[in-house]
C-alpha cells in the first residue's frame, strides 16, 4: 500500500466516524452553518481572518452559528479529506474553501451550488472584483460558483548574501533557463553548505510540484502549453524540454538532496530555516511565501525585505515576452447538499469584505481579489514585493479549468518525481505521460507536436 493510499484509507476511517455530526445533516444543530478550510503551519491568515468573520456574522446573524472546521496538513490532505466529506449529504460541509482547479470536476459530480442568483443581489461582486478573477470559479457551463479570496504569482526569489558570496550581481536579472543553471552551478562551485537550486518536484507536493514547477517551465517554452484548441497536449519538445531542466537540476546536485525533494515538510525547510540560514539561493516559488517572514507569519524575520531578492522566471531561451508566471487562487463555495445555501452565501460577504480581504491578504501575502483592498495604502505598504509579484499579472496563465485536469496533474508529477529520483529518463518519462494522458482524456482528445 503506497503513501496516497494510506493517507487515504486514515481520512476514510475519519471521516466515517465524523459523518453523524458533520455537513447539512441530522447531526447538525439548528441553524449552525459549518464552514470547512485547510490551514499548516506556512498558512495561519486565513484561521485568523475566518475567526473574524464569524465574529461579525454572528453579531448580525441572531440565531445563527458558525461552526469553523479546520482541515490539518497540506492541500493534499485537504483535498482528500473535502473529497470524502463530499460523498454525503450528511457529511458534506455548508461552505468550504476550494482551489480553483478542482471546481470544474465537483461541478460535472454536482457537488457544488451555482451563486449567480446571490451574486446579482451583491454591489461588490462587479464593483469590487475584477472580471478576471470573477471568472476564477465559473464552470463550464458559464454559471459561477465560488467567490475569488485569493490569487497568486510565482517567479524566482532568491538569497542576495549568497549571491555575494558567490560573486553573483545583487541585482540578479536571469533572461533565460541557462542563466538560472549557470548561477546555479557558481552557487556550488564557490560556496560550501548551500543548495543552490529549490523546487517542487515529487508528488508529495501535489499541485505544487506541477503548478510552481513544471507547468513555469512548460509556459515558459516555445508554444508550451497543456491544453491546445479543444485536445489536451500528450507530446512536445517543451514537455520533454521542461523534464530535462529538473533532470538537471538533480544530475548535477544543484538543487535539494533526495531525501529533502521527496520530503513533505521541503517549503518549512525552505522558507523557515534555508533562507533565513543564508543556505539557499535559488527558490522557484510563489509570492506569497514572504507573508511567512511578517511579524504575524509563522516564522517571523525581519530582515528579510534586505536579504531576499525577487525576479521574474524567465522563459527558456529568451522568447518573447520574456518571462512566465502560473496564476491560481482559492475561492470560498457553497455545496449543493446544503440547506443554508443564502446563509452560507451571506457568510462569504462577511469573510470578503473589505476589512477581513484585506487581514487576510495583508497577513498572507496572496495577492489581493477586491480593487478597493489592493489600492488601499495600508496594504501597499504591507510588503515591499506586492508591486512586483501583481505586475506579473501581464505575463501570467492559467492551469486548464476542466474535468480531466486533477488526473491529468497527477501524471505530470509522476513524471517529475520519475526524474527527480533517477528512476526515468525525461525521455522515458515524457513517454510514460503521453500515455497515461491519452488513456485519462481519450486519444481522440490529444495532440502531440513531437
Amino acid at each position: 500500500m503506497n503513501r496516497r493510499t494510506l493517507l487515504a484509507a486514515s481520512l476514510a476511517a475519519a471521516a466515517t466516524a465524523a459523518v453523524s455530526g458533520c455537513g447539512s445533516g441530522s447531526g447538525r444543530k439548528p441553524g449552525e452553518l459549518e464552514v470547512l478550510y485547510r490551514v499548516e503551519k506556512t498558512w495561519p491568515h486565513l484561521e485568523k481572518m475566518l475567526k473574524e468573520a464569524k465574529k461579525e456574522y454572528e453579531a448580525a446573524h441572531k440565531g445563527v452559528t458558525v461552526k469553523l472546521t479546520p482541515v490539518q496538513g497540506s492541500s493534499e490532505d485537504y483535498y482528500t479529506k473535502l473529497a470524502l466529506l463530499n460523498r454525503s449529504p450528511g457529511s458534506a460541509p455548508d461552505v468550504y474553501f476550494h482551489d480553483t482547479f478542482q471546481v470544474n470536476a465537483d461541478v460535472a459530480a454536482k457537488k457544488l451550488a451555482p451563486l449567480d442568483s446571490y451574486l446579482a443581489k451583491w454591489p461588490d461582486w462587479e464593483k469590487q472584483f475584477p472580471e478576471s478573477l470573477r471568472q476564477a470559479a465559473r464552470g463550464l457551463d458559464g454559471k459561477t460558483y465560488g467567490v475569488p479570496i485569493s490569487t497568486d504569482n510565482r517567479g524566482l526569489w532568491y538569497n542576495k548574501d549568497v549571491f555575494k558570496s558567490a560573486g553573483l550581481p545583487e541585482n540578479w536579472a536571469p533572461k533565460t533557463w541557462d542563466d538560472i543553471l549557470d548561477a546555479a552551478r557558481t552557487i556550488k562551485r564557490k560556496v560550501r553548505g548551500v543548495t543552490p537550486f529549490c523546487m517542487y518536484s515529487a508528488k508529495i507536493h501535489g499541485e505544487g510540484a506541477t503548478m510552481q514547477g513544471f507547468e513555469m517551465l512548460l509556459y515558459g517554452t516555445p508554444g508550451g502549453t497543456l491544453f491546445d484548441h479543444g485536445k489536451w497536449m500528450a507530446r512536445s519538445k517543451g514537455i520533454t524540454d521542461s523534464l530535462k531542466f529538473i533532470d538537471t537540476i538533480y544530475r548535477e546536485d544543484l538543487g535539494p538532496k533526495k531525501a529533502d525533494a521527496l520530503n513533505a515538510k521541503l517549503a518549512d525547510k525552505a522558507l523557515f530555516e534555508w533562507f533565513p540560514e543564508g543556505k539557499l539561493g535559488i527558490s522557484l516559488d510563489g509570492g506569497w511565501i514572504s507573508g511567512s517572514w511578517k511579524p504575524a507569519g509563522p516564522h517571523p524575520w525581519p530582515e528579510w525585505t534586505k536579504k531576499m531578492g525577487w525576479v521574474p522566471m524567465p522563459t527558456q531561451g529568451g522568447e518573447a515576452p520574456g518571462a512566465v508566471s502560473m496564476s491560481g487562487g482559492w475561492v470560498m463555495a457553497v455545496s449543493s447538499y446544503s440547506k443554508l445555501k443564502q446563509k452560507g452565501f451571506d457568510f462569504i460577504t462577511v469573510a470578503l469584505n473589505k476589512k477581513n480581504a484585506a487581514l487576510y491578504s495583508e497577513g498572507s501575502g496572496d495577492l489581493a481579489v477586491r480593487n478597493d483592498v489592493a489600492s488601499d495604502p495600508a496594504y501597499l505598504k504591507s510588503d515591499p514585493s506586492i508591486e512586483f509579484w501583481t505586475g506579473l499579472a501581464k505575463v501570467t496563465h492559467y492551469r486548464p479549468a476542466y474535468e480531466q485536469y486533477p488526473k491529468v496533474s497527477a501524471q505530470i508529477q509522476e513524471a517529475m518525481e520519475a526524474v527527480t529520483t533517477g528512476s526515468g529518463s525525461p525521455a522515458d518519462a515524457a513517454k510514460r505521460y503521453a500515455q497515461e494522458v491519452s488513456r485519462i482524456v481519450g486519444s481522440d482528445n490529444v495532440v502531440s507536436t513531437s
